[in-house]
């Protein structure tokens, strides 16, 4: 009887400090890729958005940073859209 209890004791702590199995879905920063999936989302359809004035072709960076500002916009952005607009700017920028 002792044998079983001290097996039963040591389960039940081994079982209490093993990790659970860990999720394939997990993003350490999002917490899900699922919320991943959901920011990109977010980012794409503001590149979406800003491509519909600018057209689809890309410029050169170094030529528009050196260049005339250019024609102006009228564009209406809601804190949403700002707010997801700067996360992809910090992302570039923590590229460079």
């Amino acid at each position: 009887m002792e044998l079983v209890a001290k097996d039963l004791v040591e389960q039940v702590l081994e079982e209490a400090t093993m990790p659970g199995p860990v999720s394939d879905s997990y993003d350490p920063e999002f917490g899900t890729l699922a919320n991943a999936a959901d920011v990109k989302e977010a980012v794409e359809l503001q590149i979406e958005r800003i491509s519909e004035p600018l057209g689809p072709a890309l410029r050169n960076i170094v030529e528009v940073v050196h260049g005339r500002p250019g024609r102006k916009f009228a564009v209406q952005l809601c804190e949403q859209d700002l707010r997801v607009i700067r996360f992809g700017l910090d992302r570039a920028l923590d590229s460079l």
